[in-house]
């Protein structure tokens, strides 16, 4: 369900597939808690086989910025299905995080 891939010494991918609701949120929110903790100055969430996100995910990725921003690091999503962008786009997501669709 989720892979882990360092593209550099300063950045890390994190793939998720499928819906991260139920169980699979909570392991999605650990593994990203793993990188927030990790040495990597940049993380990127590959959603592109993501169907469904809940809002405890959403949440997690907005304090993951928060704390990855104070310590001059970031966090930025690449890829997402049509649906997935349009709920972040209608939360506004979009404006707090940087997505390549």
């Amino acid at each position: 369900m989720f892979t882990t891939k360092e593209l550099s010494k300063d950045e890390i991918v994190l793939e998720a597939k499928g819906s991260l609701n139920g169980e699979p949120a909570g392991d999605f929110q650990s593994r990203l808690d793993e990188l927030v903790n990790g040495p990597h100055k940049g993380i990127v969430l590959d959603l592109t086989d993501v169907d469904s996100i809940n809002s405890s995910c959403i949440g997690r990725i907005l304090l993951s910025r928060k704390r990855l921003s104070e310590q001059g690091r970031s966090i930025g999503i690449r890829g997402c299905s049509e649906a997935l962008y349009n709920t972040f786009q209608l939360i506004k997501f979009d404006k707090l995080i940087k997505i390549e669709r």
